[in-house]
């Protein structure tokens, strides 16, 4: 049976860490800033850019929303710049996506390397290549803060990452790549998925389709991660068959309460790191 990569006890024993270092912070006259920009009326993201907002109160770090319910990519790219500009900010993070008439490259493009806590810019994923000093997005984070939580080794381990998003399959091969540590990259689709899959010590799923990965297709004693949020009958499944896949592997991580909890808290990690840095 599988170890239980519970991502709301990793994410509040870091949130609970995380305060105490803006306390500290405060001491020294600085208080973490994080401004959030939400373009559009999606419900969806306003949601979520509210909860962000919250738990970064709980922990000390002011939050604030930059909501243009309507505006042209030259209007937010303006906003943007203007915070990024702003001493007083450490962290500039847009929600995404953005409206279909935004140039989703210029926005973030605008966001300094320095401020970029959600690590989505093309600067910062050229950062993660080359190992240099950068704030990984959230989701990539998440994964790794869980693995270390557990004491799970995963240096010398072969990767395999499904699918290569711009949020968490290209920057973590490209971080992973940078560090020396085995990865091999595979679409969803390939017609020779379950031979890849099979191949991985650290197995990491992230498609947007339910149960795309089922118990045959996981090499035993493999680590699974699981990034998929797929939402059935008001339910949420993930990427991977998790009853099937829990008798295989050696750990993996549930859908709801996996690797989602642990995102804001990565979020908000990076924001305090750059207050940190920027002592």
């Amino acid at each position: 049976m599988a170890v239980i990569l519970d991502g709301k006890r990793a994410s509040a024993e870091l949130l609970q860490e995380l305060k105490g270092r803006v306390e500290k912070l405060k001491e020294r006259g600085v208080t973490p800033s994080l401004a959030l920009v939400l373009v559009g009326m999606d419900e969806g993201s306003r949601r979520y850019v509210k909860m962000k907002a919250r738990r970064c109160k709980k922990v000390g770090v002011e939050a604030t929303v930059h909501h243009l319910p309507e505006a042209t990519t030259e209007e937010v790219v303006s906003l943007v710049e203007k915070l990024g500009g702003d001493p007083s900010i450490h962290g500039v993070m847009v929600q995404l996506p953005l409206p279909e008439d935004i140039d989703e490259d210029e926005v973030l493009a605008a966001i300094p390397p320095e401020k970029d806590v959600d690590g989505l810019t093309n600067e910062t994923l050229g950062r993660l290549l080359r190992g240099e000093k950068c704030y990984p997005p959230a989701g990539v984070g998440a994964i790794l803060e869980l693995l270390e939580r557990y004491g799970i080794e995963y240096v010398d381990r072969h990767w395999v990452i499904v699918g290569l998003s711009d949020i968490v399959g290209k920057p973590l091969a490209a971080l992973l790549m940078s560090r020396g540590i085995p990865v091999t990259c595979v679409r969803s689709d390939h017609p020779k998925l379950s031979d890849y899959t099979r191949m991985g010590d650290v197995l990491v799923v992230d498609v947007g389709r339910k149960w795309a990965v089922g118990g045959e297709m996981v090499k035993p004693g493999a680590v699974v991660i699981d990034n998929g949020n797929n939402y059935e009958d008001d339910k949420v499944y993930g990427d991977v068959d998790f009853e099937a896949v829990k008798e295989v592997a050696s750990a993996i991580t549930p859908v709801p309460g996996g690797v989602g909890p642990m995102l804001i808290a990565n979020l908000i990690k990076n924001t305090v790191e750059a207050a940190e840095n920027s002592i």
